[in-house]
């Protein structure tokens, strides 16, 4: 389970355009970007190797704030 999903928007050295980073706690689970002019979503493992586990309707919301910090829609 998760305490909360935070979505920060950043500019990686290794990205063209600017992403948006979904974090659980101080680990960061997701990337949301368009670098190929389509949004897509990129999802990494945890460090400890366990499943990421998140209420179905906070990650949903994270998308979609994500989203609206990336395209402004």
């Amino acid at each position: 389970m998760t305490d909360g999903i935070q979505t920060e928007l950043t500019s990686p050295p290794d990205r063209e355009k600017l992403v948006v980073q979904l974090m659980s706690g101080c680990e960061q689970f997701a990337e949301l970007n368009q670098e190929r002019d389509l949004l897509e979503v990129e999802i990494y493992p945890r460090r400890d190797g366990q499943p990421w586990v998140f209420i179905y309707s906070d990650l949903i919301e994270a998308l979609e704030r994500a989203k609206e910090k990336l395209t402004g829609r």
